[in-house]
């Protein structure tokens, strides 16, 4: 989150203590994410850590939701060494992988010192080589980890009454409910009938990907730049393992197409064998990530936010993330058709 949570340090710092035996020397607020309020912990020692504590949101309560598999999962993959370019949950005293604060949920991870790469830096052979090679991994590490998984794609739109009700209560928002939520009327009301397009869509083309009845693979779901690391020596992390399920590879492929996907497309079979791609779940993934992505926001400005400055950075990230992308949705999955023919 980029607008910090009002959090007494020194009470935090004594939990973080009492938990994991740490003495804090400071902590650093980053804002930067949409689930949770992150701080680095540097330690009197010079040990650093980085740190999530979660509030009674939406996002918050479906990630806490998922801590008893995401984060065994991630331990699992770095303590047995499938896979261990991730943040991965530090252990409390008494081995638990989270604990509370002030009955808010707080995990602490390993430190991981980088920049999130910007679209050169992510498009640099270097990078986008490593990437492919860690997603093949990623895809190709549940026969070693023998799963339990209880999050499996099974193609349902989870945020569609969320979605719908939202648009509903448009209408209705007048100046007295605030600055942000007005201008988000403004911005989508003439935009309804077109979302809710997108939606049939979406259950048409979801009905396509359950009659192909793809495999299904360990996915991550959410690798984008701002869930990446560079370190100073070229070493390519995955962060925030939230979203982690059995589904099909192109739950993680879609984020990745354009200009650069066949180089990149090409260095992930060379790991991941040569597993058959169907542009209709590429196409199920743009749309239902985009109007998922969309909801996060609507939901958060008209019934969560309390700062306007909030509600601006998801305002923005409405126009630039979700409107922006409509009109090249079928012109991206008709050159998606067209590559993976090529390929």
């Amino acid at each position: 989150m980029h607008i910090e949570l009002t959090l007494d340090y020194d009470l935090l710092a004594d939990a973080l203590h009492r938990d994991y035996g740490l003495s804090v020397e400071h902590l650093i607020f980053v804002p930067k994410g949409q689930v949770a309020y992150s701080y680095i912990v540097t330690c009197t020692d010079g040990a650093r850590y980085y740190l999530k504590v979660l509030d009674d949101s939406r996002l918050a309560c479906i990630s806490a939701g998922r801590f008893d598999f995401y984060l065994p999962l991630t331990d699992r993959l770095y303590t047995e060494g499938v896979f261990r370019y991730l943040s991965h949950p530090v252990r409390t005293l008494t081995g638990a992988l989270y604990t509370a604060f002030d009955a808010r949920p707080l995990i602490l991870f390993n430190f991981i010192e980088g920049e999130n790469p910007d679209e050169a830096a992510l498009h640099t052979p270097a990078v986008w080589r490593q990437l492919a090679r860690h997603m093949a991994t990623i895809h190709n590490s549940a026969s070693s980890l023998t799963l339990d998984c209880p999050y499996v794609e099974t193609f349902v739109i989870p945020f569609e009454a969320a979605l719908c009700d939202g648009l509903r209560a448009l209408p209705s928002i007048t100046a007295g409910d605030g600055e942000g939520r007005l201008a988000l009327r403004d911005l989508l009301l003439p935009h309804q009938g077109t979302i809710l397009g997108y939606l049939e869509q979406v259950h048409r083309l979801a009905d396509r990907a359950r009659h192909l009845n793809p495999s299904l693979v360990l996915c991550h779901t959410d690798i984008h730049s701002l869930n990446l690391l560079l370190n100073s020596a070229g070493d390519l992390y995955i962060l925030d393992w939230e979203g982690a399920m059995l589904a099909p590879r192109e739950h993680d492929l879609f984020m990745f197409t354009g200009d650069h996907f066949p180089a990149f497309l090409s260095e992930y079979r060379r790991w991941a064998g040569q597993p058959p791609l169907h542009a209709d779940l590429f196409a199920f993934y743009f749309y239902r990530r985009n109007l998922e992505d969309l909801t996060d926001w609507l939901v958060r400005i008209l019934y969560e936010n309390t700062d306007e400055v909030q509600n601006s950075l998801d305002l923005d990230g409405i126009r630039e993330d979700c409107i922006s992308v409509w009109p090249y949705f079928e012109m991206g999955i008709e050159r998606v058709r067209e590559q993976l023919r090529d390929t």
